[in-house]
């Protein structure tokens, strides 16, 4: 694609910047026309590569990431990447002893997560697990807002924003919803949206207090009305939270089960979560015992009757695909997730998903 049609690209609104002064004229324009091609680059990624709607605030959010210190990335710097991320930047993140990237997830079948057709997610290069970061864009945005106003009122995040961060949060908004800086995580789930880290935490707030019974329920409305739809993690820290409180072993291990039946790279710690659920053998084996396969032989054993569930070859080249991603994000004999990208393209192309196809082929 050649850069001029990439420019022609948008999402949102166009750019538009303030008067400098004359002395700051020369850097500043090189920045700012160096941003803007970057933000056109990513607007044309997403609805010509990755074929889907470009949000309408990214622009807004790349400007606050680089506010925050990020460094944007090229969306075709793809190498060592989940094949179905598109990269927005990459920030250092202290806890995994490097940096990691951020991006969005682009689903293969995005109408069959309504509530984050296109949510933003975090890795390290190379790694194999995708952690969950918001379901959207402006949610994302909107928490970023409120965050820095609650700290420390409007800054570098807001300025960056601009027009697009003011649609969505106005200063003093917490406040003006009856809201502190103590009960900030309630602001956010019940005027922003739903964010995996803040579910988390506000059921593990009741456990530290000694109310296992309010840490289960949190629990419970983390897992449950299609928050996360298609996303492991809340099973999984469900099972977590079953042996934090002790002697709830066979729950621990059947939400362990349950979460292994999403996509392993949507859990934050599968080898844990595999030895709790008991499962036996490696990668492949545990992925069989969960499949259709496994659990109509073991009712044929029962009954005595050899009966199949009518499959389509749509849905066989859906689990194929699934498959080559779960033994990757589970170690299966040190395969990447680039090692795999022809043969997932490949059972994308045979499921009908040309676009998706594409997009993988893309990244190589």
């Amino acid at each position: 694609m050649s850069m001029t049609l990439h420019l022609r690209a948008t999402c949102g609104r166009g750019f538009s910047y303030g008067r400098r002064s004359p002395a700051t004229v020369g850097v500043r324009k090189f920045s700012i026309r160096t941003n803007a091609i970057q933000i056109a680059e990513h607007a044309a990624y997403v609805s010509e590569v990755a074929v889907v709607s470009c949000p309408k605030r990214l622009p807004a959010l790349l400007k606050v990431l680089e506010a925050q210190g990020h460094s944007l990335l090229s969306p075709s710097d793809r190498a060592g990447l989940h094949p179905l991320v598109i990269p927005l930047s990459t920030f250092e993140e202290p806890a995994a002893g490097g940096r990691g990237v951020l991006g969005l997830l682009r689903w293969p079948q995005p109408n069959q997560h309504k509530a984050m057709p296109l949510p933003l997610v975090s890795m390290s290069r190379d790694g194999r697990a995708l952690t969950l970061l918001a379901r959207s864009v402006d949610e994302y945005l909107h928490r970023l807002l409120a965050e820095e106003d609650v700290a420390a009122g409007p800054g570098p995040i807001s300025e960056a924003a601009g027009d697009d961060g003011a649609e969505l949060y106005t200063a003093g908004g917490v406040e003006a919803a009856g809201f502190d800086a103590t009960k900030f995580n309630l602001y956010l789930v019940r005027k922003v949206g739903m964010f995996p880290d803040v579910c988390e935490a506000l059921s593990l707030g009741h456990l530290s207090r000694g109310d296992a019974t309010s840490a289960m329920v949190a629990s419970e409305w983390y897992m449950r009305n299609n928050h996360f739809p298609g996303w492991g993690r809340p099973y999984e820290f469900a099972s977590e939270l079953f042996q934090k409180i002790g002697k709830r072993g066979e729950e621990a291990r059947d939400m362990a089960r349950y979460s292994l039946r999403n996509p392993w790279w949507s859990l934050a710690h599968f080898d844990a979560t595999r030895a709790v659920s008991e499962l036996q053998g490696d990668a492949k084996q545990v992925h069989w015992q969960l499949s259709a396969e496994a659990t109509e032989a073991s009712t044929s054993q029962v009954t005595g009757f050899q009966y199949k569930e009518p499959r389509t070859e749509q849905e066989i080249a859906l689990d194929s695909a699934g498959k080559l991603m779960d033994l990757v994000a589970g170690g299966e004999d040190g395969s990447s997730y680039a090692s795999i990208a022809q043969q997932l393209a490949e059972e994308y192309q045979k499921a009908g998903l040309s676009d998706v196809a594409n997009f993988i082929k893309a990244a190589s």
